[in-house]
């Protein structure tokens, strides 16, 4: 029996949550400078980088994120469930579709959708209790301190 789609719908929500969080820090880490002018970065540097990163990666990801990535993940779990019969096969349908709808931008959207993929799971496989619409409301402030922490950070470092 597949749950109601208010509860998908607000599961869907905390996962983009927590998958904005995830990949604009991953993301951050990884290619702190965007335009590869410093080649050498010391560690300091690269996290001090990366931090004002965020700000902008923010800007730019969470709302991709929470459209694009919420809507093609209902559309992955709608597939997944009308073509396969078992739980697991579902998620294996499921992640296939959301790598293949993470493809839009190669290596950029991949990640994003490899970790909405994985929060999604693993919140609705460890979460037994009906969603309510205050964590759903809850579940955006996560992103949103994330940019007004770094905003706050590039104020006072530069």
């Amino acid at each position: 029996m597949h749950p109601a789609w208010g509860q998908v719908f607000m599961r869907k929500m905390i996962s983009a949550g927590i998958a904005t969080f995830l990949f604009t820090v991953i993301f951050a880490i990884l290619e702190p400078d965007l335009f590869r002018i410093h080649n050498n970065l010391s560690l300091g540097a690269r996290l001090h980088e990366a931090a004002g990163m965020v700000c902008i990666y923010m800007m730019y990801a969470g709302p991709v994120i929470y459209v694009y990535g919420s809507m093609t993940s209902l559309l992955s779990d709608i597939i997944a469930h009308y073509v396969a019969p078992r739980r697991w096969v579902r998620l294996t349908v499921s992640a296939v579709f959301h790598c293949v709808f993470g493809l839009i931008l190669y290596q950029v959207s991949l990640l994003a959708a490899a970790l909405f993929y994985l929060s999604d799971t693993i919140f609705s496989v460890v979460r037994r209790k009906p969603l309510t619409p205050n964590i759903t409301v809850v579940s955006v402030l996560l992103p949103l301190g994330l940019w007004l922490a770094s905003w706050i950070y590039i104020r006072i470092t530069g």
